[in-house]
């Protein structure tokens, strides 16, 4: 009967044994026996998809095999299961497994009893390596070091040191940034779906860097990363309000830096369609997308379904916008021409037009709803100009008293840090009491501060809006669309009343 020696290393690595020395080790075990060797190099230890290790196993099922003789128990595998399959086929033929180090021997109950336990402990081993591996990850993502995958487009690495460690950052393609700034510009417009896009970049002949048309894949991929974004206290509050993990604190989303987005350990879907229980954290690049521009696209992707049209929009404001409130489909607006003056227009149904399937409304003249949704638009945005003429006098003031008692604290910090070199340990102690504290003060003002100037941010937005609805007669379609995307989420229209939902 032969004897099998079995030998494998996965990487060469100072303090690992060599194949070579593994195989030494074996021949003293084997004597003057006649034995054949198999050798697994570069080979992890996993699984059994090894080429001599399957080899080795198809002789002892041909038979002619006294005994299998390894260096270590984990040669073999370090998978318990796996260990436990190979261990119970050498059973069925007859033979006999020996480890040099452990001197283990199966032919008696208690070598195999030791065996298991002993594999239990080198699965035990594997899986807390593999901890070990997840934490760094989370870790070192978590401190806003470059984690490897594919770089975006519009960025190319740049070797850096962060903390002591070498790592990468993205370092921005000038041709290319100008390409996503487009993109963005593009896909912001409330008409413009992906297709689109891709449609115009295709037409004036714009490729991605390989020298191919942009896929929508690629494209959506460019809307929905916060890498792109300059992140502002804005971006802090949509992702904390959408069930992100944000890592860093308000008063660290200045608007100049973008930011890597991980999926979270809780995370159940894709981070491109729910951005609940991923994790964000500020990354050292600079973004270059405008916080408003990316948050506009960001929520479309986001609510694609409503946002999403099928035909452009030429004869109405509220498409996209309008449905059936007893069935939820679309009203499509129809026109009839009349002989001496301007079309009837109606907005019909969908499905009642098309099977007679919905009981709704039917149709109701366009102009009716229109003056409805235009007079309430109106109503909304005066009483959002009441509360702004008292929250602007309420603001600035607090801003002021904010930006004083900031300076304050900061003063008040540097002048304990300067005593820090003189300082007995009874007053160290105080010290460091104390800029904890002042340092925990400092946080809270700058995140109040930060909430302020997106309320004062807001507020110039609708002015903006205000100032549309003043001259809405002489305002393009395409303003008048964005306006209504701004303001509203849906319109729910019946035979009697009309239900509009707001996104402010």
């Amino acid at each position: 009967m032969k004897d099998f020696i079995y030998a494998r290393q996965s990487v060469d690595k100072e303090d690992s044994i060599s194949i070579e020395s593994q195989i030494e080790l074996c021949l003293r075990e084997v004597g003057n026996n006649q034995h054949k060797v198999f050798r697994d190099k570069g080979y992890s230890g996993k699984n059994t998809e090894r080429p001599d290790f399957q080899e080795m196993m198809a002789e002892v099922r041909a038979g002619g095999v006294g005994r299998i003789i390894v260096y270590r128990l984990d040669r073999i595998s370090r998978s318990v299961l796996d260990f436990a399959n190979v261990i119970s086929e050498l059973q069925k033929y007859g033979v006999e497994f020996v480890s040099i180090t452990e001197r283990f021997d199966t032919s008696t109950p208690i070598g195999k009893a030791m065996l298991m336990i002993v594999m239990v402990f080198a699965q035990l081993e594997r899986e807390t390596i593999q901890q070990r591996v997840i934490d760094a990850y989370r870790s070192r993502s978590r401190k806003g070091f470059y984690m490897g995958g594919r770089v975006p487009y519009g960025y190319e690495l740049e070797n850096i040191v962060m903390d002591g460690i070498k790592t990468c950052m993205y370092r921005p393609i000038p041709e290319q940034i100008q390409i996503v700034k487009l993109i963005y510009a593009l896909y912001s417009q409330p008409q413009t779906s992906f297709s689109d896009v891709i449609k115009y970049l295709s037409t004036h002949g714009i490729k991605n860097q390989s020298g191919h048309n942009f896929s929508r894949m690629r494209v959506r991929d460019i809307i929905t990363n916060p890498v792109y974004v300059k992140a502002d206290a804005d971006i802090y509050e949509f992702f904390r309000a959408q069930g992100a993990e944000v890592v860093n604190d308000v008063s660290q989303f200045i608007g100049t830096n973008g930011a890597y987005l991980y999926t979270g350990d809780k995370a159940t879907r894709r981070k491109a369609v729910c951005l609940e229980s991923q994790v964000l954290v500020i990354a050292p690049h600079e973004g270059c997308i405008d916080s408003d521009t990316w948050l506009r696209c960001r929520r479309k992707c986001l609510n694609v379904r409503q946002i999403a049209k099928p035909v452009k929009a030429k004869n109405t404001w509220l498409a996209g916008k309008i449905k059936c409130i007893h069935c939820g489909h679309a009203l499509s607006l129809r026109a009839y021409p009349r002989k001496r003056t301007a079309p009837a227009r109606y907005y019909v149904c969908s499905t009642k037009y098309v099977s007679a399937s919905c009981d709704g409304i039917g149709a109701v003249q366009a102009s009716d709803i229109e003056d409805i949704v235009f007079d309430e638009m109106r109503r909304k945005l005066d009483e959002f100009t009441e509360l702004s003429h008292v929250e602007k006098q309420e603001n600035t003031i607090e801003l002021v008293r904010l930006k004083i008692r900031l300076e304050e604290v900061e003063n008040e910090i540097i002048t304990f840090i300067d005593k820090i070199s003189y300082a007995s340990p009874a007053t160290m102690e105080y010290i460091n009491k104390r800029v904890d504290a002042l340092n925990l003060e400092k946080q809270g003002l700058q995140e109040e501060v930060s909430r302020i100037y997106a309320e004062i941010y807001h507020r110039d937005e609708r002015r903006i809006i205000n100032n549309y609805m003043s001259n809405w007669e002489g305002v393009t379609m395409d303003d008048k669309l964005s306006v209504v995307d701004t303001l509203i989420e849906r319109i729910h229209v019946g035979r009697s009343k009309v239900e509009i939902f707001w996104k402010i």
